[in-house]
């Protein structure tokens, strides 16, 4: 069993593929969003390295979402693309779920929290509990003083992650802040939420993997404003 992961969600793409024992290769892009550049070119530099073929694969996984607007639809379309090409099924890898993987020793909650601009984030908080992850907090669109407080709530420390640091990380304490090494999207964790979930039977056809933005596009919400929907 090997799964195919595309993380295009962040600035950085990356791609990687696990094996059923869980040992993952990968590699990335040091480019700033300019993933469909790069993203089919280090995906065969990571077939060779790892001496496989597309073919090998036997499900294709994308990072789904929330993140950049255009990231997104190149992972998932890319995503879509090859698992059609070659008739495997695919997984819809929830992107602020996957940062679990990011720091799977940390006892608390992992608090992805992504900028979205009009003072709102998309975040969620999970935890690792008898080798699960737990959602605590449902990732979502939330204003970050409501976030900040739900999570507070909890009583559990917490770890931030995600480029809403930069905007929002006087929110939280330094100590809080996530290492920069760990602090954003990765193709390998995605690649380990996904064998997760393929165990689980949670594949999809290529048809019916989607994007999931958490919220409408800004070019979408103006027309409909324009049009008073």
């Amino acid at each position: 069993m090997y799964i195919l992961a595309l993380e295009t969600t962040g600035p950085h793409a990356s791609v990687a593929i696990i094996n059923e024992e869980g040992k993952v290769v990968e590699n990335s892009s040091d480019a700033v969003l300019n993933h469909l550049q790069h993203l089919m070119p280090m995906t065969q530099e990571l077939l060779e390295k790892a001496g496989l073929q597309l073919g090998d694969m036997t499900a294709i996984a994308a990072s789904q979402g929330p993140g950049s607007f255009t990231g997104i639809r190149i992972g998932v379309s890319s995503a879509r693309a090859l698992a059609q090409v070659m008739d495997m099924p695919t997984i819809a890898v929830p992107t602020l779920k996957s940062f679990a993987y990011n720091a799977p020793e940390f006892d608390g909650l992992i608090c992805p929290v992504f900028d979205a601009r009009r003072s709102q984030v998309f975040a969620g908080a999970y935890r690792w509990v008898d080798g699960k992850i737990e959602e605590v907090v449902k990732g979502a669109p939330y204003s970050i003083d409501e976030f900040v407080e739900k999570t507070a709530a909890t009583g559990l420390p917490r770890m931030i992650f995600g480029d809403g640091i930069k905007a929002y990380g006087d929110h939280f304490s330094p100590e809080e802040i996530a290492p920069e090494e760990i602090r954003l999207q990765v193709a390998s964790s995605v690649a380990k939420l996904a064998k997760d979930m393929y165990e689980e039977g949670l594949t999809l056809h290529y048809e019916d993997l989607k994007p999931d933005y958490m919220r409408k596009a800004e070019a979408e919400r103006k027309l409909e404003e324009k049009s008073g929907k």
